[in-house]
């Protein structure tokens, strides 16, 4: 965080630090004789008659400017410079003994806010803009008119209220002087009436202020349109095994301005978070990036790229990011992969098997012609296997089997004799190769299901002069393989090696090793700005996990207590 970010926060804090100010004032010390020394110095006279329901309001209302004012919202900035100047010329007109040092901390705040002001670019909503525009409006005359017939009907209880006029200049002053004193009350219910209407008033104002102050977030409809030419890019940049993971749709997109470009997005608990690198031609990377940090900087977002590879790894750390190893894709170079040495012994051993018992794989093109039979049955084992993974399932990183819209995906089934469908992987496509994202089976299919379809599918790529094969990453596999290790990738590395209970870090990679992929091949975490906080680690989690931390946390509770042994 550079100095200047330093120097906001701080002045923010001293914004948090007056609004609980506001609010101690709220409380009825006034009455208790050790705080009179304080309130007689610090509050003119003249404002002692304020209703502690304004205080507390206010209050609230300089914690609810110091929240927008950390995100970096515009209009909470012009508010607060125009709310701080005028304190300040009220202060000094009003001068009393304990002035001068609360005028020095709002100088001081509103100095910082005023050097720093192309930071606070983010922008208020423009729909709840004109929302709360539209309350202010309405509400102010609506209770204007209930106030001003609800004080002429009750003129018995009030002093000199003789006509409707004076009941509406009355009620004026009550609402822009928000002091229920302005309006002389003879009996118990007018002066509860009058303490309802500045209550009444002020939660408008609130509310208002809310709606006024609510950060724009970026939510673009994603039409058809958006899609095919997401799918346009991707064919022809999608470096990344998972490029293809931006058709899904649980993603947003941010199309390059300069460039011809995208990201697949979403946004995490004030996290911009992106699946895999940029979908962009190589020499427009750099423009394209710093398009993605200028829109995350004037919204206020972290930015955290998951799964990238290494070809925009310099540039990512030349400009100024985060880099951590995630993991590894277990690649194959198909032109030299067969199942000859002891490495792949195990999957050489399972294929037989599953020859023997006379499974058939084949690939289901259903943009040629729909099988709703077989459709059926993938459904079916995708509904098994949810089961086991206790009725949810990972997103934004995986994707589904997408049978009502294949578009280019490939789909390769194994039956048996009797034609029913044991198992199905479904195929990614991305620069020259072919990702296996979805691998599923029946509970009860023999041996060697998945591995024959995995080979056959491989072969059949091969065959058609595709190069690569990739079964994904093994997530924070090898992370940690130097003493350069950075801190993060020393935690991953322990996560990688201890806490296997809610996600089989081991077991998917052991899966994956037993094929003896070709090539291991590196892939990293990249955020902005540093350092990686639990902020980022929330957000990874939670886009990919709609239960988010507390489901893993659960999981590795619940086998912790397990290996507890019992007396």
């Amino acid at each position: 965080m550079n100095q200047n970010k330093i120097l906001q926060n701080i002045a923010i804090m001293m914004l948090i630090l007056v609004g609980i100010k506001n609010l101690l004032l709220a409380l009825p010390l006034r009455a208790t004789q050790i705080f009179t020394y304080f309130y007689t110095r610090t509050i003119h006279p003249g404002e002692m008659v304020l209703h502690h329901i304004v205080s507390f309001l206010l209050g609230s209302l300089m914690l609810l400017f110091a929240q927008r004012l950390y995100k970096r919202v515009r209009l909470a900035w012009l508010v607060e410079i125009s709310a701080l100047s005028a304190s300040i010329v009220v202060q000094v007109w009003r001068y009393q003994r304990l002035t001068v040092p609360i005028v020095v901390l709002e100088l001081f705040i509103l100095i910082v806010l005023c050097i720093s002001h192309e930071n606070f670019s983010r922008k208020s909503d423009p729909v709840t803009v004109k929302s709360a525009l539209r309350l202010i409006g309405f509400s102010a005359i609506l209770l204007l008119i209930n106030a001003t017939l609800g004080i002429y009907l009750m003129r018995g209880s009030f002093r000199n209220i003789h006509d409707i006029l004076d009941a509406l200049w009355r009620s004026v002053q009550l609402l822009i002087f928000i002091d229920t004193n302005v309006i002389q009350s003879t009996s118990r219910a007018a002066r509860l009436y009058t303490v309802v209407l500045v209550f009444i008033n002020w939660t408008f104002i609130f509310a208002s202020a809310v709606l006024l102050l609510k950060p724009l977030v970026y939510t673009p409809l994603v039409t058809r349109r958006d899609r095919g030419r997401v799918r346009s890019l991707v064919k022809k940049y999608g470096q990344n095994t998972i490029a293809y993971l931006a058709l899904e749709h649980d993603k947003k997109y941010l199309f390059g301005i300069q460039v011809e470009g995208v990201c697949a997005y979403t946004v995490t608990g004030e996290v911009f978070v992106v699946c895999g690198d940029p979908i962009v031609k190589a020499e427009d990377a750099r423009i394209f990036l710093q398009e993605i940090l200028h829109f995350c900087g004037q919204n206020a977002y972290q930015l955290l790229l998951i799964n990238v590879t290494g070809q925009f790894y310099d540039l990512y750390n030349e400009q100024g990011f985060g880099t951590v190893k995630f993991g590894e894709d277990a690649a194959f170079y198909l032109p030299e992969y067969n199942l000859a040495g002891g490495k792949i012994a195990k999957v050489r051993a399972a294929i037989n098997h599953a020859t023997k018992a006379g499974i058939i794989v084949s690939e289901y093109n259903p943009a040629a012609g729909r099988d709703l039979g077989i459709e059926k049955q993938i459904d079916g084992i995708t509904s098994e296997w949810l089961k086991t993974k206790g009725g949810y399932e990972m997103h934004f990183m995986l994707g589904g089997t997408g049978l009502p819209e294949p578009l280019d995906r490939r789909y390769f089934i194994a039956r048996d004799e009797a034609g029913t469908v044991l198992g199905f992987v479904v195929f990614l496509p991305y620069t020259d190769g072919y990702l296996a994202d979805v691998t599923r089976r029946r509970s009860d299919a023999p041996q060697g299901v998945l591995e024959k379809i995995i080979y056959e599918a491989f072969m059949t790529f091969k065959e058609e002069g595709i190069k690569w094969g990739n079964l994904g990453m093994s997530p924070l596999y090898n992370v940690a393989d130097s003493e350069k290790a950075k801190l993060p990738e020393k935690l991953f590395s322990y996560i990688y090696k201890n806490l296997n209970s809610s996600y089989g870090f081991q077991q998917l990679h052991h899966a994956k090793e037993k094929y003896a992929p070709t090539h291991w091949q590196p892939r990293y975490l990249a955020y902005f700005p540093k350092p990686f906080s639990p902020k980022l680690a929330y957000a990874l989690i939670r886009c990919q996990i709609k239960e988010g931390a507390w489901q893993i946390v659960k999981g590795e509770l619940a086998a912790f207590f397990q290996r507890i042994p019992r007396k």
